[in-house]
């Protein structure tokens, strides 16, 4: 879509969820009413037209009785025995039945007849006109029943019955004609309307389609380019990222999009990363895993958990892992943000290694040291367990240095670390505080331990010396001292005894020599 059609739809699609879901009520409420009354009028005019063609037959039949009743009466007057008198006069009486029920339902209505009794006022005023007709054939049948044999009465109840009969089929043919016309006009009037209402619907839906489905329609194409700029976006975001994104069906964790940082460090083209799952890559085996796919189960929102990614070979790169919950495409799905730490980790384990270690000797640096000696005496005071130190210094470190260089003196340094670790225990410590100075922790040991600890150490530097034969002395001067309580409150405390006792034994042996 080029931009002035975008600026376009965008300008016309002002109307918000609200209102045309309101415009639609209305416009259905329109059409529901439209079609039941329809329905309503043509299930009315159909009925009407039902009646009509019943009422039109019964007063055509009307006619039809009223020359029955004269044929009958006559043949009533003239039969030739009684028995054919007898059953001349059930006939008409049957048929005089008939013909007044016929007229009192054409009045008044008869169900069992289908008749409405629902008559305009011409018909009403034909009926009156003819109504004395009616009464004048019904009393000479009447008396023509009741008559036992033929006289003069009979005769007159016939000349009767003919004399009134022509006025009663002229006012008949009257009625039927008037009811054939009112049918007819009826049906033209339910052709108009039809007419009208189909008219009307045309004219509702014309105005549905100018003022509903062309603005719903203008919204649709506006709602397809915002989702079309918005996957546009995403695509950007994927592609522009600094680091390895995914998207992820929330359901079943199924990939599916990954950027090219997120192919570089698991290891595979995109297309094959798509349709995978994250449980490919997050190894169950590793409880940082195992949290982090329960989280994403209960839909938690994650930032910068430390987790353990496999890549296609299996190997183990430390990752940090953001997480949020999108609606992308009408479904729920987890965008992923996944960051390599591996180096950065392995970068801080060397500096923590640093940071602990002696370079030279590889044992605990000062700081370390003091760190464990202040945890050692906080063990003891709180367990009552016995606790020794010993401060020690390397023989003429400085000389050698000063003499043979500091090469033989870093030896000698080297030398004397590995005679410490090699003749201490295992639960014991040795740190090198700096320069030539080292600190001794001895864990529940005595005095009497200490001091043979040490002479072992004094031991191996002699057997040392006496194998290499350098032209400088190999041994230490020492000092060893017990922790109290209620005398050393810090290790600098212990550590200044056990210095002061070593700054002893190296003097006196300054005097000697």
């Amino acid at each position: 879509m080029s931009a002035p059609e975008r600026t376009l739809v965008s300008s016309q699609s002002t109307f918000t969820a609200d209102q045309l879901r309101r415009r639609y009520i209305v416009a259905l409420s329109l059409i529901a009413l439209l079609t039941i009354f329809s329905q309503v009028v043509v299930q009315s005019l159909l009925s009407d037209q039902e009646y009509d063609s019943r009422v039109i037959n019964i007063a055509g039949r009307q006619r039809m009785l009223s020359q029955k009743i004269v044929k009958t009466s006559f043949y009533v007057a003239n039969a030739d025995s009684p028995e054919s008198a007898g059953i001349y006069r059930q006939q008409l009486a049957e048929i005089l039945t008939l013909w007044e029920r016929s007229h009192q339902g054409l009045l008044r209505g008869d169900a069992d007849l289908g008749l409405p009794g629902r008559n305009s006022d011409d018909v009403t005023s034909l009926f009156k006109r003819i109504e004395a007709h009616h009464q004048a054939i019904v009393t000479a049948t009447k008396h023509l029943l009741a008559a036992s044999e033929r006289g003069e009465s009979i005769d007159l109840d016939i000349q009767q019955i003919r004399g009134n009969e022509a006025q009663y089929l002229q006012g008949m043919n009257e009625i039927v004609f008037s009811y054939d016309q009112e049918a007819k006009h009826k049906v033209a009037v339910a052709r108009w309307l039809e007419l009208g209402l189909m008219a009307l619907t045309l004219l509702v839906l014309a105005l549905e389609a100018r003022f509903i489905f062309a603005p719903v329609t203008r919204r649709i194409r506006h709602d397809m380019l915002v989702l079309e700029e918005k996957e546009e976006d995403m695509s950007h975001l994927f592609s522009a990222s600094p680091t390895a994104m995914l998207m992820v069906d929330s359901k079943n964790l199924a990939i599916m999009e990954a950027n090219q940082k997120a192919a570089d460090l698991i290891g595979l083209p995109i297309e094959k990363i798509a349709g995978s799952t994250l449980r490919d890559y997050f190894d169950p085996a590793y409880d940082t895993s195992v949290l982090f796919l329960e989280s994403l189960a209960k839909h938690a929102s994650i930032n910068d958990n430390e987790v353990v990614l496999l890549d296609t070979q299996h190997a183990v790169i430390n990752v940090l892992a953001s997480v949020r919950e999108i609606t992308f495409d009408g479904r729920e799905v987890f965008v992923l943000g996944i960051t390599n730490i591996s180096e950065l980790k392995d970068a801080q384990l060397t500096l923590e290694h640093f940071a602990t270690f002696d370079e030279m000797t590889g044992l605990v640096n000062r700081r370390a040291g003091l760190l464990v000696l202040e945890n050692s005496m906080a063990r003891s005071r709180r367990d009552g367990r016995d606790l020794a130190i010993a401060f020690a210094d390397i023989d003429g470190l400085k000389a050698t240095n000063d003499r043979f260089g500091h090469a033989d003196g870093d030896w000698l340094i080297r030398t004397s670390a590995k005679a410490f670790t090699d003749s201490i225990r295992a639960g014991d410590i040795a740190a090198r505080l700096g320069g030539d100075e080292f600190l001794l922790i001895f864990h529940d040991c005595s005095m009497e331990e200490a001091s043979g600890l040490v002479a072992r150490i004094e031991l191996r530097l002699a057997e040392i010396g006496n194998r290499e034969n350098k032209p400088y002395p190999i041994g230490i001067s020492y000092g060893l001292a017990t922790f109290d309580p209620t005398c050393h409150s810090t290790p600098d405390d212990l550590i200044a005894e056990a210095d002061a006792l070593m700054y002893k034994v190296k003097q006196g042996r300054k005097r000697r020599t």
